[in-house]
């Protein structure tokens, strides 16, 4: 409903004039505030006249056929684009192609016209069954960009292995699902979402922005192959006429109203039930858009009320109520399944119930329906106990739209007595004027002139206050503006100062860690440069290091690095080797074996019998720097050199003890001669 305190423009073009020819088109227009007519314009260009509502910003925008001032459809949103945000343009003569004339409507609501209709009496006419509530909003539904994400390749047959790539699969597109979602909260785009669920996420989804595909592209890649599509595509950009809201009007033509239920999904379900509880629609469609079922339903009338059978609302639900300014019917808990089957038994002699969806938007109208009927059944016995003349129908939308209920009816009954007061006083005969009559009305004009005088000055002090007020909204806008500009600055700085800190602190963190790293290093190095010196100077022997006393291990130490004739060897484990692993040392000329652990008794015999000495770490005076190591020389001549007097001492001792069976020999078989 209009306030009576703001502007309208009524506008019709010129005869002979039209949108598509090639000259500009001329129009006559109007502009009205508080029913009054404020200026006149007999002959305005189009841009003039867009320019005037710009300055103006009415709030309707009234003519009676809206292609008067565009050549099509499509050049409509280019017109409601360069209104200002707060326009809305109204076609008072209903919806193309269902209008009714424009004489026909200023006679139903008895704006005493007669004769043809002029330009700018038919744009005073518009004006004024605008600010009436007569007639129908152009809503343009911006462009919609539909994202659906699918599977790419089939299931396949199997066991095992086909559930565990459905779950992956699944998984895939409820995550890129959720991801496009963020995408879209990220960019402030309002969107519808739909998914058809599995165990393991999502099977398949389906996105409607609204945003036009190429804002839709810069933030949703469209995808081919692979386990998974993301499938961008636009949806048709569509203008949808909508009734002004609800406004005590006499008329004998008032629109229906229904209370509407609504199952969202990928198949959308909806219903419409009477005031009296009678269905009068039920349907379902599927890829049901917002735009799609506001056309659908206001084909039928107005919704007042809208239901759901689910808690939470659904956000589609909250969006749909919102946009048709419509009251939202919540359950107090979800709707158990057998009543919702009992609902459906109740009303199939009345209307066929096609599926689940029909039925679940059945359910939320009669529950909505039976919520609000103590309501409709108290208006009922109020208009029939007081016998008052007024729309029932129209009384309980106002109700259930917040209205009080006897505001409601005071108001359409003070419209329809206002109508009554025209007609009779028109009948009525002129009283004979008397001179105490007329020294009455002198009066009387006195005094109402001085109220005038009161009133104007009250005026025009509202009207300096008024002044001071705007100028102080745009001191205040600016330095808002200001205010909102250097918060956003000390936000975004503060923000960077976070930010910084953070990478300062992960900094500090790496240097302490690099500094430690470095003494650990520079330990190491002065470690084995002392080895090193001490190494040059003939203290220290470098010695090769092989892990295991084991063929396999040395064999590996022999393809990387190699055993020359006269290296020390240090077994770290030695363990595990025989005389076989032995000989490979013997083979290639070892001077000495280093071990840190007891070495088999064999394979000591047999590098011992090869004058090849095993020696103890701990007596070599053993040191470690990282992957190479180093013994002392002294200790280790020390040991080498007694090792080897021993094994010549064994060896002398074994080559006379052989000398000496020798000659046993030679005795025995002397004596075993002949005689």
């Amino acid at each position: 409903m209009v306030d009576d305190h703001e502007f309208i423009i009524g506008f019709d073009i010129l005869p002979s004039h039209s949108p598509r020819s090639r000259t500009s088109p001329k129009f006559a227009c109007v502009v009205m505030r508080n029913g009054v007519v404020l200026t006149e314009h007999e002959e305005l260009s189009r841009r003039a006249l867009l320019k005037l509502v710009r300055e103006i910003e009415p709030t309707y925008l009234a003519t009676d056929n809206i292609f008067e001032i565009v050549p099509d459809t499509k050049a409509v949103f280019g017109l409601v684009d360069k209104l200002p945000a707060t326009t809305r343009l109204v076609q008072v003569t209903g919806i193309p192609p269902h209008q009714v004339s424009l004489k026909t409507l200023a006679r139903r609501y008895r704006l005493g016209v007669r004769g043809k209709i002029g330009p700018l009496e038919a744009a005073r006419i518009s004006a004024r069954l605008a600010s009436m509530g007569v007639g129908y909003l152009l809503e343009c539904f911006g462009e919609q960009t539909e994202i659906k994400v699918t599977r790419g390749r089939k299931m396949g047959r199997g066991g095992q292995s086909a559930n565990r790539y459905r779950r992956k699969l699944h998984s895939e597109i409820q995550q890129m699902t959720r991801h496009i979602e963020g995408q879209l909260r990220e960019a402030g785009i309002e969107y519808d979402l739909d998914v058809r669920t599995s165990d393991f996420g999502y099977a398949s989804s389906r996105i409607v922005a609204y945003a036009p595909l190429p804002v839709i592209s810069g933030l949703v890649e469209s995808k081919r192959g692979g386990d998974f599509n993301v499938l961008v595509s636009p949806v048709r950009k569509r203008a949808e006429f909508l009734p002004l809201e609800p406004k005590a009007v006499a008329t004998d033509i008032q629109p229906r109203y229904f209370i509407m239920g609504i199952d969202p999904g990928t198949t959308a379900g909806v219903c419409l039930l009477t005031f009296e509880g009678r269905v009068h629609l039920l349907m379902s469609k599927k890829g049901l858009t917002r735009a799609d079922i506001i056309r659908e339903v206001y084909e039928h009338g107005v919704p007042v009320l809208i239901a759901t059978d689910t808690t939470p609302v659904p956000h589609f639900v909250k969006k749909l109520a919102s946009t048709l300014n419509a009251e939202l019917f919540i359950p107090n808990r979800p709707i158990p399944v057998s009543d919702k089957q009992e609902l459906a038994r109740e009303f199939s002699s009345d209307v066929r119930i096609g599926n689940s969806h029909e039925r679940d938007a059945l359910t939320a109208a009669v529950y909505a329906y039976r919520s609000i009927l103590p309501k409709l059944q108290q208006i009922d016995h109020k208009i029939r106990a007081e016998q008052i003349s007024v729309d029932r129908n129209q009384v309980k939308a106002l109700v259930l739209k917040g209205m009080p209920m006897a505001e409601a009816i005071a108001e359409l009954t003070h419209v329809d007595s206002e109508t009554v007061e025209i007609a009779t006083r028109e009948e009525t005969e002129e009283e004979p004027i008397t001179k105490e009559r007329l020294d009455a009305l002198r009066e009387k004009l006195s005094h109402l002139e001085a109220e005038n005088e009161l009133l104007s000055e009250k005026i025009e002090d509202l009207k300096r206050l008024i002044e001071y007020l705007r100028f102080r909204e745009s001191e205040l806008s600016y330095s808002l503006e200001i205010v909102s500009r250097e918060n956003y600055w000390r936000v975004k700085r503060d923000r960077e100062v976070v930010k910084k800190q953070s990478e300062l602190r992960k900094a500090h963190r790496e240097i302490r860690a690099l500094h430690k790293r470095v003494k650990e290093l520079s330990s190491r190095l002065e470690l084995l440069r002392g080895v090193k010196r001490r190494e040059m100077r003939g203290d220290m022997i470098a010695i090769k290091t092989i892990p295991h006393f084991t063929r396999e291990s040395i064999e590996e130490y022999l393809k990387k690095v190699g055993l020359r004739e006269g290296d020390i060897v240090l077994f770290e484990d030695a363990s595990g080797g025989g005389p076989q692993t032995a000989g490979m040392l013997i083979e290639r000329g070892i001077r000495a074996v280093i071990v840190n652990t007891p070495l088999s008794h064999l394979a000591e015999e047999e590098l011992v019998r090869a004058t090849i000495p095993v020696i103890e770490a701990q007596k070599v005076e053993l040191r470690r720097v990282d992957e190479f190591a180093f013994i002392d020389r002294k200790k280790f001549e020390r040991l080498f050199q007694g090792f080897m007097r021993e094994a010549r001492e064994k060896a002398r001792q074994q080559g006379e003890e052989a000398l000496i069976e020798l000659v046993e020999q030679y005795r025995r078989r002397s004596m075993n001669g002949p005689a």
